[in-house]
């Protein structure tokens, strides 16, 4: 008999072309008087400055440090940033290292979070956080890091690289792909996974294809809303092995769009449920080859090899795995992993 524990903490979306425009107004629904500006730097800092000159005499001020996996000490860097600036509140603009770097500052202060995502990463719908340490990412679940509010604009996504795309849409197909077998799943997070899943499969290769289509490009940053969402029902296999994996300094994106054929392979044969759900999403009586052509497809690196990976790594890998004892749907032992990375490498 099915049983289960629905628990997602409540959170505003607003979603609209042109809705970076309504950032003071939300600032003020969330009493923001002196809020931070987080965003990585390059475009994100110009990205940055734009909602800084949105909130005006609301703004404390542009910290465009953020960078992926949210080192240590970039997050202490942050936190001085924000009590220095005397912070009532963080605005995270971009990507998932801006929102991550938010998150690490948030879960020391206390201090909210509205986030204005640009890519597909869907870190701004959930509560979990990610700290790199050495060779080890940290990551944990906090309340207190999930954004109050998510902006979604369409347009800021539109000068989205087709690479920066495909990536991060892949990294959000994967939360959820582990919907499906993740321990704490509901018939509410297979049914936004589902739904995620068949917008991906309808849109994502549109935007890479042509990355001003602003129909596809909304369409893909709502499914990266769901996916997101999917993730306060659990991970599995997958995330734990591109978390480790980030630890030794992998792009984070592009790991995830590696791995991901190669964990389905594994564990769809033992979860049936999830297969024939993925199938009917993807349209595909073989889910794993369906997404295996997808990234066969798009113009990111294809195997472990091009991001970097020492094979040398691959023992410690599979240790760390292991000793997860992950055994949803399947035990994964530290044979299978080194079995899984070396047809990954």
């Amino acid at each position: 008999m099915i049983s289960f524990t629905h628990d997602v903490p409540p959170q505003r979306v607003v979603f609209a072309v042109g809705a970076i425009l309504r950032t003071p107004e939300e600032a003020e629904r969330l009493n923001f008087s002196h809020a931070l500006i987080v965003a990585t730097p390059g475009s994100g800092a110009r990205l940055g400055q734009k909602v800084v000159d949105l909130l005006g005499a609301r703004a404390a001020g542009l910290h465009a440090q953020a960078v992926l996996h949210v080192p240590k000490a970039i997050a202490v860097v942050g936190l001085e940033a924000a009590r220095a600036a005397s912070a009532d509140g963080l605005v995270a603009v971009g990507g998932g290292a801006a929102i991550g770097l938010a998150k690490a500052i948030a879960r020391d202060t206390g201090l909210a979070i509205l986030a204005v995502p640009t890519t597909y990463s869907g870190s701004e719908a959930t509560p979990i956080f990610g700290l790199t340490d050495g060779e080890r990412k940290i990551t944990g679940r906090d309340a207190k890091v999930l954004p109050r509010t998510i902006i979604y604009d369409p347009d800021l996504t539109l000068g989205l690289p087709a690479a920066v795309s495909a990536a991060s849409g892949l990294n959000a197909i994967a939360h959820c792909v582990e919907a499906f077998w993740a321990d704490g799943r509901t018939p509410v997070t297979l049914a936004l996974a589902s739904e995620a899943m068949r917008r991906f499969a309808k849109n994502l290769q549109a935007v890479v294809a042509n990355g001003t289509d602003a129909s596809a490009r909304a369409e893909c940053l709502i499914a990266a809303w769901l996916a997101g969402t999917v993730l306060a029902a659990g991970t599995g296999l997958h995330h734990k092995l591109a978390h480790v994996l980030g630890g030794l300094g992998l792009p984070h994106a592009e790991t995830h769009a590696i791995i991901l054929p190669h964990v389905m392979r594994f564990n769809l044969a033992a979860a049936p449920a999830a297969k024939a759900r993925l199938g009917e999403a993807l349209g595909s009586g073989d889910p794993a080859d369906a997404i295996a052509a997808m990234l066969h497809q798009f113009p990111i690196p294809q195997r472990l090899r091009d991001v970097g990976f020492d094979p040398g790594r691959i023992d410690f890998v599979a240790a760390e795995i292991a000793a997860a004892k992950i055994t949803s749907p399947r035990p994964a032992s530290a044979d299978d992993v080194r079995a899984l990375l070396a047809a990954a490498y």
